[in-house]
């Protein structure tokens, strides 16, 4: 089943990691503040702003007015935001495997069940059709607007798994300053309704393309559907020439991944 949540997941991944970027530095910074704020109040301050701005102003101080301080101070900062980006972004491909991870041919979290099941779901309807090989032949033959809701619930998959992997930044600092364990609860939880709402919203979306456009995918590979969809004996013919000549091919590459 990992080679079909693999073909599903592939085609996306660059432009997902293009649209993170771009708000990933203010994200960083809104992280170093609470850190800042970690630093100065710890628990027993947590919520004492008067301290906060006192103890910020003495800092300020000390660093004074010289334009070179000022601007190594800054530069610091910046790094130390966009460090926390690149944790969070390195975070977001291990919350993504987590929903995916499988026990005894199972999947664990709910967003992984669901999208296990558009594999399912297809095989019973098409005789044995597999996502795995039909996806990348099928989403290249698709126009552009026929892609973008899928897209769409793809890109509500990465900011939920984006959320989560804050959430958890900020669960961690908890540690040293109890208002961060509630935010990154927070963010986690928002996160994992997304999860939940885009990984249905995807799957439904991407077995409504299989349904839809199952002539033009078998017209592309050159297999006529005599009866309009495709019945035993296509799904056969399909899944043959797109393993090139391994119907076990899907299964054998899951193996060795394992």
């Amino acid at each position: 089943m990992t080679a079909v949540i693999d073909a599903l997941f592939t085609e996306f991944g660059k432009k997902a990691t293009e649209r993170w970027l771009t708000p990933a530095w203010l994200l960083g910074l809104s992280f170093v503040a609470a850190l800042w704020c970690a630093a100065l109040l710890g628990h027993a301050h947590a919520l004492d702003l008067a301290m906060l701005i006192q103890r910020t102003r003495s800092h300020v101080n000390r660093v004074g007015a010289d334009p070179v301080t000022v601007a190594v101070v800054a530069a610091v900062v910046l790094m130390a935001a966009l460090a926390a980006a690149g944790l969070a972004r390195l975070l977001v491909g291990i919350v993504e495997r987590l929903w995916l991870v499988e026990l005894r041919g199972r999947r664990l979290t709910w967003p992984g069940r669901r999208l296990a099941l558009l594999d399912q779901r297809v095989q019973a309807e098409y005789h044995g059709l597999r996502v795995a090989l039909i996806w990348p032949r099928l989403w290249s033959i698709l126009e552009d607007h026929k892609r973008l809701p899928v897209q769409n619930a793809r890109a509500g998959l990465d900011n939920a798994a984006i959320t989560v992997s804050w959430g958890l930044l900020y669960a961690l600092l908890g540690c040293a300053w109890w208002p961060g364990l509630l935010l990154g609860v927070g963010l986690a939880i928002g996160g994992w309704r997304l999860a939940r709402r885009y990984a249905h919203a995807y799957a439904t979306l991407a077995e409504s393309l299989v349904d839809v456009h199952q002539g033009e995918l078998a017209g592309a590979l050159g297999v006529e559907l005599r009866h309009g969809v495709i019945t035993a004996d296509e799904a056969g013919q399909i899944n043959a020439r797109l393993s090139k000549g391994s119907a076990d091919q899907p299964e054998r590459l899951r193996r060795k991944r394992g």
